[in-house]
């Protein structure tokens, strides 16, 4: 790969690595609010057995079989593993990149090595 290619595959990293940010925040926010929903009808699920007085020892295996919590839980086990393979991916770029910067790198030395000899 000449200095031109590796300039543009440069390129198109950095582009992709801040269209990664931007999704990365919005994936952000989702797990956020997808944690919040299922804590929150975590919590009235709970106080609902709790008021019906059922054991203790019971309610936390019974609140995770509430057909509700349980599919509000998926979505925010969904929204986090979106969100921690979009960081990957972006670390993933920013590897990438600094391979790119290295490959850079060895033809400037190369090609200074070059003219000097």
């Amino acid at each position: 790969m000449n200095s031109q290619g590796i300039i543009e595959s440069l390129n198109l990293c950095i582009v992709a690595l801040d269209k990664g940010s931007t999704e990365l925040k919005t994936l952000g926010l989702r797990r956020a609010k997808a944690e919040k929903a299922y804590r929150i009808k975590q919590a009235v699920e709970i106080l609902k057995l709790k008021s019906e007085k059922y054991p203790a020892t019971l309610i936390m295996e019974l609140v995770k079989g509430n057909e509700e919590v349980a599919e509000l839980r998926l979505q925010r086990d969904i929204a986090e593993s979106s969100y921690y393979s979009c960081k990957n991916g972006l670390e993933n770029l920013r590897m990438e990149i600094e391979v790119l910067r290295s490959k850079l790198i060895w033809i400037r030395t190369e090609l200074n090595n070059w003219k000097v000899n």
